[in-house]
């Protein structure tokens, strides 16, 4: 996706994507400068800021798409903790052992109700048996693992999730880096303008979407 800003040579040169309501041509439209909390590898959680994104219009003026923000790989709207650090959260506190609200949050620089909440929030995505029909549809001769005795359902739903983008990149479908659960969230985002919100109700995870390019 080329978000590069127009240069002086062309008024065309660099133009944003298409709409995503009609599929029209757009323009470019101011920027947001952001703060937020991403996942780094060996240090766990760190504050980015003057985070820059780029804002786009669609050219139709009878649109309804309005205008928009284009999001970097890993971005996702309405979030100060990346879907990374979420999912990470909840997956530290699914299988590690000893895991704690209170543990999970120190390592997150949270207060111990966000990653409660984050827990509440991962375990209603979807239907965790719509998932497995789903993967043993993309690979016919394999099943999704079996879930382990006692986790937590939101940790099953991430591994699930993890697998279905597995199969879903070995089948070629282009999703965002990152965990699976992310990856797939900004997938129907980018297709559905589905956002999955965590503080109001959000629309369900559509799985069979999932498949789109399959």
């Amino acid at each position: 996706m080329d978000i590069r800003a127009p240069g002086p040579e062309c008024k065309h040169a660099g133009r944003p994507p298409r709409c995503p309501v009609c599929g029209g041509p757009s323009w470019w439209n101011g920027l947001r400068t952001v703060a937020q909390m991403v996942q780094v590898e060996t240090t766990g959680v760190r504050r980015v800021v003057d985070l820059i994104r780029l804002r786009a219009r669609c050219a139709d003026p009878a649109c309804k798409g309005g205008s928009w923000t284009l999001y970097e790989a890993q971005g996702y709207p309405h979030r100060t903790f990346t879907l990374a650090v979420a999912v990470a959260a909840v997956m530290e506190l699914a299988v590690a052992p000893n895991a704690t609200l209170a543990s999970v949050a120190r390592r997150c620089q949270c207060d111990p109700r966000t990653v409660g909440r984050w827990k509440c929030w991962a375990s209603g995505l979807c239907d965790p048996a719509a998932l497995s029909r789903l993967c043993s549809r993309l690979e016919p001769e394999g099943f999704p693992p079996p879930r382990p005795g006692g986790m937590l359902l939101a940790g099953w739903l991430g591994l699930l999730l993890e697998h279905l983008a597995r199969l879903l990149r070995d089948q070629g479908v282009p999703l965002a880096p990152g965990p699976g659960l992310a990856a797939i969230l900004r997938q129907q985002f980018d297709r559905f303008r589905a956002v999955s919100w965590l503080t109001r109700a959000s629309p369900p995870l559509q799985v069979e979407g999932a498949m789109a390019g399959v």
